[in-house]
């Protein structure tokens, strides 16, 4: 009887260590990790059954299963109703998973989990984070108050972006040097609003270069997303007078001095006749 035990052990073990060694460097793959709304998003489950049989693949957004491949049952392919969850079937098999359309409550962890088929059914899983954005198309816009500025002026501009999600960072530099905003608003309650920093600073000689002065806007998402525009301005100071010629000055002002002295004489003579 304590064979038997001993043996059903040895089974038992035996069973567990194969089944650990036939499913291997299980690996989930998001791509992209990071995508924008509406778009599609293609999950890959990497795996080494080392020639056992695929019993399932299953998939999950947290606790919720969405999609199940199991290539010994009739229907192979299973879609679960999870709200928000489009897949694509087409495009889905005993590896991947394809998600259309996706949607900012998608932004979190999926797992793939992949079971060997019998004796062992051993089974391993994968996880991975999901983000789903809604990043701006266009370039941010800055705008100033004037072209031209004197040392001494205040300038006033500001740099906006259309909303986002999640919202950018607006940052200013005046001929490369950062400039801190003064006021910066990011986003309305309506989801609608424009996002904008402006900046309030007074010139100083040191600011420009050549007379001029590049203000750059840099908008980011850090690791996700970054543009910039840059708008130039230069001094408004007037072109410098000419000094004038002293030497042909004085001359031309004594000639002229010297004509009306001559008239004033004459003229005394004309009255004396």
């Amino acid at each position: 009887m304590k064979t038997c035990h001993l043996w059903l052990e040895a089974t038992v073990a035996f069973l567990v260590i194969a089944g650990a060694s036939c499913l291997r460097k299980v690996s989930l793959e998001v791509v992209p990790e990071v995508v924008q709304r509406g778009e599609k998003v293609i999950l890959r489950c990497h795996y080494d059954l080392e020639n056992a049989p695929l019993y399932s693949l299953k998939w999950y957004r947290g606790r919720h299963e969405f999609y199940r491949f199991s290539p010994t049952e009739e229907a192979s392919t299973k879609i679960f109703n999870i709200s928000g969850i489009n897949v694509d079937p087409d495009n889905s098999n005993k590896s991947q998973v394809t998600l259309r359309n996706v949607d900012f409550g998608l932004s979190g962890t999926f797992i793939c989990e992949v079971t060997a088929d019998a004796p062992t059914f051993s089974t391993a899983s994968a996880s991975k984070n999901l983000t789903v954005v809604s990043l701006p198309r266009e370039e941010p816009v800055i705008v100033s108050e004037r072209e031209r500025y004197d040392p001494g002026d205040m300038l006033r501009a500001n740099c906006s972006l259309p909303p986002s999600k999640p919202p950018v960072h607006l940052s200013f530099t005046l001929n490369s040097i950062p400039v801190e905003t003064t006021t910066r608003q990011q986003r309305t309650k309506d989801d609608e609003g424009m996002q904008w920093s402006e900046i309030s600073l007074t010139l100083q000689p040191f600011h420009y270069t050549n007379g001029r002065l590049n203000l750059r806007c840099i908008a980011q998402i850090p690791g996700i997303f970054s543009k910039q525009s840059e708008l130039h301005l230069v001094s408004g100071m007037r072109e410098p007078v000419p000094e004038r010629d002293f030497t042909l000055f004085t001359l031309n002002k004594f000639w002229n001095w010297k004509r009306f002295v001559s008239f004033v004489l004459s003229h005394m003579r004309t009255q004396v006749n």
